[in-house]
């Protein structure tokens, strides 16, 4: 081998080298550039919601609506029983949108089959005392639903802070209470029960479970 030879292979081998580093380098540093491009154009990411439900923006504790049961006894979130919620304000003669609201969340609830025992739901008479009639009523149509009047001074202060000013039940609204009790996720009459469903499932197996 002459020594013309011999430089030949030296410089194709380190040709190689180098080759083989670039390549190295390239496959460690590509997906950080192109993270940094997504990142900075927003190319390639959704940018559409993935809730349903429109957030309630700062979700609000519920317990700081002060409810409380008919018989005039103070509620309390049971650290020991998580649960989700939907709490549905409803006029004290429960009118057509409030029969709506609750045959709806009950048949979402139905809908949940083997995980209806982590969801729950609150109806909340807004405007008056609900008559005992109708308080049987409920009972009898909604078996397990609990029913707790609001201060409404508390409640509508409250919203007030939100992205959701108002009164709920002259607008249809209705909300989902995380486990944690914070009201943060907003329905209103355009909601179908398939949104909802969607909206509860995904939460429910994200979340933890007792």
């Amino acid at each position: 081998m002459t020594d013309q030879d011999l430089n030949d292979r030296q410089r194709r081998s380190r040709r190689r080298g180098q080759i083989t580093a670039i390549g190295l380098m390239a496959v460690v540093a590509l997906p950080m550039l192109i993270a940094y491009v997504l990142f900075q154009t927003g190319v390639g990411i959704p940018d559409g919601q993935v809730n349903q439900g429109e957030l309630l923006d700062p979700p609000q504790r519920f317990t700081q609506w002060q409810p409380t049961t008919l018989d005039g006894e103070g509620w309390t979130l049971d650290p020991e029983r998580k649960h989700w919620r939907y709490v549905i304000p409803v006029d004290a003669a429960c009118g057509e949108r409030c029969q709506a609201n609750l045959y709806l969340t009950r048949q979402v609830h139905v809908r949940l089959a083997d995980k209806a025992y982590r969801v729950k739901r609150i109806i909340m008479p807004v405007g008056g005392e609900p008559s005992d009639a109708l308080v049987e009523q409920w009972r009898e149509e909604h078996p397990g639903t609990e029913v707790l009047q609001p201060d409404e001074t508390e409640l509508m202060a409250s919203l007030e802070t939100t992205n959701l000013p108002g009164n709920p039940v002259s607008e249809g609204r209705y909300f989902l209470m995380d486990q944690e009790g914070f009201v943060m996720m907003a329905y209103g009459p355009d909601h179908t029960g398939n949104q909802l469903l969607k909206d509860i499932k995904r939460l429910l197996r994200y979340s933890y479970e007792d």
